[in-house]
């Protein structure tokens, strides 16, 4: 199977190469904008929005599978750059699925999109027919772009979109809630904003696991489906918090600073994903505790490693 991968070098991207990559059926293409060299992978340097390159690429390689992951993540990222995520969301998917829908045949085009798209929905948990009613910049940008796929899919292919919630791990950027807690584990308190709004956390190797579940098992979805991704329960940073002070065996303090909350997003969020494991046998399986527990141990690691 052949395997195009974009925003290959981030968070997500990076764990999903490897995992395909050890996949003895997997030829996995690595595509980011700045060269990445690793084992038994082949790299592409190129830019989702340089319509050109990736028409030659496609024309050259007809993959068999897309792992569209190439975006703008991060809140803040997202919020000072709402018009290049745009054109990312927007003009560079629209590159890719133009090529893919002209030199590709009965592959697979798996969109990482978001939960954010519910927004201020009618349903909770969240199901994929639930009302969606983006409310911040990533949710609309990310929903536009899931109506474009609508509109360019073909039948001869299929087109997996993935409503990703929120995700955890290691290599995480500091920008996120975990890292953001364990850089200031060894100060005399943490600064946050909102600890008691609950998100739906899932451990990136659960992510993972079910983004190649999508994409190996690509004949189960419709020709244009979309499904949830996610642990399924409802957890505040409060319960993170009180998860690391068992693991760690003190109490954290804590400075809520206001300046941190997020006005575009609901007070609590969490999926159904019956879905995705009624279609694959895919399911969560990693708890919380133990998510947090391998991070932990490897951000300690990290730091012993540096002080070397």
């Amino acid at each position: 199977m052949r395997i195009l991968v974009t925003g290959s070098s981030g968070f997500i991207g990076t764990g999903i190469v490897r995992m395909l990559r050890d996949d003895a059926g997997c030829e996995v293409f690595a595509l980011s904008r700045k060269r990445r060299e690793e084992t038994g992978v082949k790299s592409v340097e190129a830019d989702i929005l340089d319509s050109d390159k990736i028409n030659s690429l496609f024309e050259e390689f007809r993959f068999d599978a897309v792992v569209h992951l190439a975006a703008i993540t991060a809140h803040k990222d997202i919020v000072d750059n709402k018009f290049q995520t745009f054109d990312i969301n927007l003009r560079g998917t629209e590159n890719l699925l133009k090529a893919f829908n002209k030199y590709c045949d009965s592959s697979v085009f798996f969109y990482a999109s978001t939960g954010k798209v519910y927004g201020n929905t009618d349903e909770m948990p969240i199901s994929e027919s639930a009302l969606v009613r983006p409310m911040n910049v990533l949710g609309k940008t990310k929903r536009i772009t899931e109506e474009v796929i609508e509109f360019y899919a073909q039948p001869y292919n299929r087109y997996i979109i993935g409503r990703i919630f929120n995700v955890y791990g290691e290599y995480q950027k500091a920008n996120f809630i975990v890292p953001t807690i364990l850089s200031q584990i060894r100060n005399e308190y943490i600064k946050l904003g909102n600890i008691t709004d609950k998100r739906d956390y899932l451990y990136i190797e659960d992510l993972l696991k079910a983004i190649k579940a999508c994409i190996i098992q690509k004949d189960k979805f419709s020709p244009v489906d979309y499904v949830n991704i996610g642990s399924g329960i409802p957890i505040s940073v409060g319960d993170i918090l009180s998860e690391i002070e068992d693991i760690i065996g003190r109490k954290i303090e804590v400075q809520v600073d206001t300046s941190r909350f997020r006005n575009d997003e609901t007070s609590i969020e969490f999926c159904k994903n019956e879905k995705l494991m009624d279609l694959t046998g895919w399911k969560p399986q990693v708890s919380l505790k133990e998510g947090l527990r391998r991070v932990i141990d490897w951000y300690e690691l990290c730091n012993t490693q540096s002080n070397l």
